[in-house]
């Protein structure tokens, strides 16, 4: 299983690019990035999955880790992400709780 993420600022925006198999042993380096975004004066958080070729249930544990460790108000925004990522998100609800766009950042 192969995974890489890292991650970026541009200004108060916080930009984590994520590529390969998100799954149960990878989550745990995207859940760092995204506790080292949240620790910053962060306005808002991208996650730019166009590089994600599959997402089991332990990526939507880290949206749902993403929301809960962010201050109220700053929006995530899930970009590029495959038809079969974003349906796993659906299915778990986050759809409601995150911005999807088709688009990469």
């Amino acid at each position: 299983m192969t995974f890489e993420a890292y991650l970026g600022f541009t200004g108060q925006t916080a930009t984590v690019f994520a590529s390969g198999e998100l799954g149960a042993e990878t989550a745990p380096v995207l859940r760092s990035l995204v506790e080292r975004a949240a620790a910053g004066p962060v306005a808002r958080l991208v996650l730019d999955l166009t590089g994600l070729s599959a997402m089991s249930s332990a990526g939507v544990r880290v949206l749902a880790f993403a929301q809960q460790s962010l201050p109220s108000g700053v929006p995530i925004i899930v970009v590029g992400a495959r038809p079969e990522v974003v349906e796993i998100i659906r299915l778990a609800g986050f759809d409601q709780a995150v911005s999807l766009s088709p688009g990469s950042s």
